[in-house]
């Protein structure tokens, strides 16, 4: 029989993991199951710390040992789960996150909300939208658990009136004081409607992800005699990259902002002169939104990061288009006045190193391939059904999906059986993994003859990939942006006839193109060339159109200012 441990060293080792001298505490603890291995906490804590060591086998065997010794015991779980994620392995991180809530249905909010995480990358957003329901209940001072709460509910279909309402309960809770907006300093800039304006940029995005695609023209066509760039980068310098390096280069100012809390970025933002503050986020990721409250700048703008507004009062303005957000209907879903650019509300930068286009995939593999690169999340029962319904009208097809949770056999094969359950033989798709090599990544789309977006939340970056890369993309025109992005980028192409309005007609449309191949051809042959002839990657006018818009917001806020009224 074992003597117990005694509660000395137990608190020995846990001061010196408290401390982070992780190799002394996980001797302390080597030491203390010498005495007795059937403590299941001390496995568990070992297993931690292993973790921290960057040791994730020995972990995992810690892990597991305590999880065996004591099965009602969620502690160990937690942390095996915590590992699977980050190995990729997201099912099995599902399965003991949730083993870990049914053992203790008191988890903290941080676990409801990796749940939340992993159910969402899976493509599970119907099943992740309660998981962060209980991490808001639990930590309802969050608001990054909050945004991340958003951004899962616009892969749902749901109506744009239902968000906004959501996305107002946002602004109530941190972007007001005692019910009311909060009260702002008065700004100290010139009210010269003409003068050279100064435009603050606060992104995560200053990397080759967002930045490389969509931000460049704002550094490279800018009007540098009308308009100064200062950049307020949220990117942790980990993540910086040789864009990140272009950019900072390109601006007039740059500011790593990470680290400030938001009375200190309000600080530096008031100091830099900002006139426009241009929010690149919106609810996704690190953003800064309960910051916008204090309004730091006199005119303030949400754009590009986000398929929604932010519904805070103290945001002015959203730039779209009149595609993606039809006057109208649209207007009743933001709180920011919509801003209508001339189509399309973003400028595309074709991949300078993207391997050539390929003849028709079809040609070589005698049938159609279909294909979708969009995240998983994107991934919807109701997407399914649509793309179901495709591939049953066209019998010999295959669909292709592409994104990293699919490198986990268990992801992998749940989506094989949600095609399944809606009567899609699994042995029709072919699921693709995680593609370290950017080209790698791109010539994968050599493997598709027919994109299809995804619905209700559709693809950006994603459908620009595809295009560049010769496949013609089908889309379902939904009633909110999310819905409508694939129909603006449509349409700036010259392919309007690839919009649909139906499912019905969607499915159509698919099958027609796909019984067509001569016609395939041509498309993908002349893809490159109709894209750099287009609105899509045509800069200098999309920055033409973008600084117009600047300046007729600015000239609004000094004649506001002028008059002593709001603007």
């Amino acid at each position: 029989m074992t003597a117990p441990v005694p509660e000395a060293s137990k608190r020995q080792a846990l001061e010196a993991f408290s401390a982070g001298r992780l190799e002394e505490a996980a001797t302390l603890y080597r030491h203390m199951l010498a005495q007795d291995r059937t403590a299941a906490d001390l496995w568990n804590n070992l297993g931690v710390i292993l973790a921290d060591l960057g040791q994730p086998e020995a972990s995992v065997a810690a892990l597991k040992t305590a999880a065996a010794l004591h099965p009602g015991y969620d502690k160990p779980l937690v942390g095996l789960g915590s590992n699977a994620y980050g190995a990729n392995r997201l099912d099995e991180a599902v399965r003991h996150w949730g083993r870990a809530i049914s053992l203790n249905p008191q988890q903290a909010a941080g676990m409801w909300f990796n749940l939340g995480v992993a159910r969402q990358l899976r493509g599970e957003a119907e099943a992740a939208t309660p998981c962060f329901d209980q991490a808001e209940r639990l930590s309802p001072t969050d608001p990054l658990i909050a945004s991340q709460r958003l951004l899962c509910l616009n892969y749902l279909d749901l109506s744009g009136e239902r968000l906004l309402a959501e996305h107002r309960r946002f602004d109530e809770r941190f972007g007001r004081k005692d019910g009311r907006p909060a009260a702002a300093a008065p700004h100290a800039n010139r009210p010269d409607p003409e003068k050279r304006l100064r435009i603050g940029y606060l992104s995560v995005e200053f990397r080759e992800h967002l930045g490389a695609y969509f931000l460049t023209p704002l550094f490279e066509a800018a009007d540098r005699s009308r308009f100064e760039i200062v950049c307020y980068s949220i990117l942790p310098d980990s993540h910086a990259d040789a864009y990140t390096a272009r950019f900072k280069a390109q601006a007039n100012g740059w500011r790593t902002v990470g680290q400030l809390d938001d009375e200190a970025l309000e600080a530096q933002i008031r100091a830099d002169g900002i006139d426009i503050l241009v929010d690149l986020a919106g609810h996704s990721g690190l953003n800064r939104l309960p910051m916008l409250a204090r309004r730091p700048a006199p005119v303030q703008v949400t754009w590009l990061g986000y398929p929604n507004g932010t519904g805070m009062a103290s945001v002015d303005y959203r730039i779209v288009d009149a595609i993606s957000d039809p006057v109208g209907p649209t207007d009743a879903h933001a709180v920011e006045t919509l801003v209508r650019l001339p189509a399309p509300f973003l400028c595309f930068r074709p991949p300078s190193a993207a391997p050539p286009v390929v003849p028709l995939p079809a040609g070589a593999t005698g049938a159609v391939t279909f294909g979708s690169f969009n995240k998983l999340s994107k991934i919807t029962d109701g997407t399914v059904a649509l793309w179901a319904e495709v591939l049953r009208r066209v019998p010999d097809a295959r669909l292709l999906l592409k994104d990293r949770p699919l490198s986990d056999p268990g992801t992998a094969a749940a989506m094989r059986a949600r095609f399944a359950a809606a009567g899609i033989d699994p042995a029709r798709l072919d699921l693709v993994g995680f593609i370290k090599d950017a080209a790698g990544h791109l010539a994968a789309y050599n493997r598709i003859d027919i994109a299809l977006d995804p619905h209700p939340y559709n693809g950006t970056i994603t459908t620009c990939d595809t295009l560049w890369m010769g496949a013609p993309l089908v889309t379902l025109a939904g009633s909110r942006h999310a819905a409508r992005v694939g129909a603006s980028l449509m349409a700036a192409i010259g392919l309007p006839e690839l919009v649909a309005a139906t499912p019905d007609r969607y499915a159509a449309i698919a099958a027609g193109l796909a019984d067509d191949l001569t016609r395939l051809m041509r498309l993908r042959l002349g893809m490159r060339a109709r894209l750099r002839a287009s609105a899509l990657c045509d800069e200098a006018r999309f920055m033409r159109n973008l600084e117009t818009a600047y300046r007729l917001m600015w000239r609004r806020w000094c004649d506001a200012a002028a008059t002593g009224r709001p603007a």
